[in-house]
């Protein structure tokens, strides 16, 4: 396949994993009552049982994570009348089977986490984690690095689109992001069980070792240097990056892409939101995946 132009610098031999970091959560005031069976349970705060563990709320991300990764979830939060509720007995069901502890709690308490939570929450031990040997190993990948995206609603977007379109992880740098948070989780509809969200100092050199390991970086913006979308013809080992709605790609990071991209638009005062655009934009690059391969066929 012929690759786009680029100012692509010289690899080098060098290469190494970027160093991983955890997200931090606060915990949420003191626990009190356990389930009883009882509408009449005494309600509980959310406090979280252990350091290390992250919030889950929300019906469709909270039957993932029981579909994916049932032996992390540590404890599971009801409100109070649950059994009145077909979708949290049954979830309240499978808990008590597998002996996870589980507490009822105030719709307030829940309130806090975010509006979406459905009734209940889980506390959950493990995330999917990028494995940095396969990426630097991989003949065809697919990944996003996101620049100052701090919008849970548009994280929780971009992390449900990446599962479907089968993204291999998602970059987001230490400072000026959201990070894997309660709405984030139940915005992305089970995709953050299966989409790793890695955690990074220095993204542009992140994406500096990621080039070294043969991707090519193209970063999306609204700029009339930037080749559109459609035009590109895009290689096997891809990385989308996005900026924020507000300021756009950082400068260094912008500098760390080989190429800028533009999606078209007919209106030039608005713009596309960030998880609309990566939509775009992984959809064109599995379009352009799929004929080839039935080209070759």
């Amino acid at each position: 396949m012929a690759r786009p132009p680029s100012r692509r610098p010289q690899r080098s031999s060098r290469g190494g994993s970027p160093q991983r970091r955890a997200n931090s959560r606060a915990p949420l005031g003191p626990p009190k009552g356990k389930v009883s069976g009882s509408k009449r349970a005494p309600t509980s705060s959310l406090e979280l049982p252990a350091k290390g563990l992250r919030q889950v709320i929300g019906l469709h991300s909270v039957r993932e994570v029981f579909q994916v990764r049932p032996r992390s979830v540590k404890r599971l939060w009801l409100r109070a009348g649950w059994e009145t509720s077909q979708d949290l007995a049954e979830l309240g069901q499978r808990a008590q089977q597998m002996g996870i502890p589980m507490e009822v709690t105030s719709v307030e308490q829940l309130e806090r986490l975010g509006s979406g939570h459905q009734g209940l929450c889980v506390a959950v031990s493990e995330s999917p984690l990028l494995d940095w040997d396969q990426v630097k190993g991989a003949e065809k990948m697919l990944l996003l690095a996101l620049d100052g995206v701090e919008d849970p609603h548009n994280l929780g977007a971009i992390l449900r689109t990446s599962w479907l379109m089968g993204v291999a992880g998602v970059i987001i740098p230490e400072m000026r992001s959201v990070g894997l948070t309660p709405t984030v989780a139940k915005v992305a509809c089970g995709g953050a069980e299966h989409v790793p969200l890695e955690v990074e100092t220095n993204l542009a050199a992140v994406l500096e070792r990621l080039r070294e390991a043969g991707f090519w970086i193209f970063g999306l913006e609204a700029s009339d240097s930037s080749r559109q979308l459609w035009d590109l013809e895009l290689p096997d080992k891809v990385v989308w990056v996005l900026g924020s709605e507000e300021k756009g790609l950082r400068s260094p990071v912008r500098r760390a892409c080989d190429e800028g991209v533009q999606i078209p638009q007919l209106e030039a005062r608005a713009s596309y939101n960030v998880s609309v655009a990566c939509a775009m934009a992984l959809a064109e690059t599995l379009r352009q995946w799929n004929l080839s391969k039935n080209i070759g066929k």
